[in-house]
């Protein structure tokens, strides 16, 4: 069985890993314990943080169980490896899904006669944002973001996969209240976005309005709703919401949060200039699935929320090409056999 070893540094984008070696019948596995970062293999955010952040993914827990760990927000066991462990397994393919660890893990690939590959999540706009990226010491990459520049070796641009159970469409729940809800993790840590947010939601508060994820370091306030687990609850939350309210303007890689909304069907407002030059671009599509509120006062806003509010069968109708849209951008099933034919000429 082919064996891959792969860096931890986001939980969704791990269960899209999970996912694919899954469907490629392969087993993933992720270092556990600091000898990665002593060895220099492991190097995130080293040169900011020193081994802060190392601890926080390499740490091993007292409820890890003969080399697994129970991950509770998809219910599943992930795979760990200690360094002394790797070395004996020698990995078939290692893989590194941020630039601080290219060096490293490529080293260690080589070591063990591994192939070498890297997971591009962030690369947006313009060649500058693939300057840290060691495409010269890759076997191969898998790229979940748009590309602004040719790359010479062996690659894939695909979306990251999750689950369409989960996240599936079904019509919003009849009578209730109105629900309006964010998703984006630590949105009031942008105090802009957040502002306008608070500001529609002030001038209608009849209207449900909700925000779940965490609140970084800015104090809970009305809106609140907390972190839910596991990652079905989100799915089951946007499910029974009316609206999407999705004004992210930074720091978006793949974008999981708007692919999720577009795949459990709801009309979405957002700003689509940010989301044009990457993989969620094609999913707007302005009075049809979304709105772009970009440069529109607060009472604008609150006019679109209404027009949604009294007309059940516009946000109906949205929701399902919403969800219709993102089946036509995103086919998982499609995207396994473009990752499959590069393995095949790779391995």
């Amino acid at each position: 069985m082919t064996t891959l070893l792969a860096d931890y540094h986001h939980h969704d984008l791990w269960e899209s890993l999970e996912l694919l070696c899954a469907r490629l019948g392969w087993t993933l596995y992720r270092p556990i314990g600091m000898e990665w970062f002593d060895a220099g293999y492991w190097n995130f955010e080293r040169a900011v943080h020193g081994d802060a952040v190392a601890k926080q993914y390499l740490t091993p827990w007292g409820s890890d169980v003969d080399g697994k760990r129970y991950d509770e927000s998809h219910h599943r066991w992930q795979h760990l490896l200690t360094l002394e462990q790797a070395r004996v397994i020698k990995p078939d393919v290692v893989l590194a899904s941020v630039a601080h660890n290219h060096d490293g893990l490529h080293r260690f690939a080589r070591e063990v006669g591994a192939k070498f590959g890297i997971h591009l999540g962030n690369v947006r706009f313009s060649p500058i944002d693939m300057q840290e990226d060691r495409w010269d010491l890759a076997d191969f990459g898998i790229v979940t973001s748009v590309l602004p520049a040719p790359v010479s070796k062996p690659h894939v641009v695909v979306h990251q996969e999750f689950d369409l159970t989960d996240f599936r469409h079904e019509p919003p729940p009849a009578g209730g209240t109105f629900t309006v809800s964010s998703f984006v993790n630590c949105f009031p840590e942008n105090p802009q976005a957040y502002a306008g947010f608070r500001a529609v939601a002030g001038i209608r508060p009849q209207y449900d309005w909700r925000v779940y994820g965490a609140y970084g370091g800015v104090p809970l306030d009305e809106y609140a709703a907390g972190n839910l687990q596991p990652c079905s609850a989100v799915g089951d939350a946007m499910r029974a919401s009316d609206l999407a309210w999705h004004t992210k303007q930074w720091s978006d890689g793949f974008g999981h949060v708007i692919h999720n909304w577009f795949a459990v069907g709801r009309p979405l407002i957002g700003h689509e200039w940010y989301y044009r030059s990457q993989l969620a671009g094609p999913l707007w599509q302005e009075g049809v699935t979304s709105f772009d509120i970009t440069d529109k006062r607060p009472d604008e806003v609150a006019g679109i929320v209404d027009r949604l509010y009294g007309d059940p069968d516009l946000r109906l109708r949205m929701g399902e090409a919403a969800a219709q849209r993102f089946r036509a951008v995103v086919d998982f099933d499609e995207e396994e056999q473009a990752i499959r034919r590069m393995f095949e000429a790779v391995l």
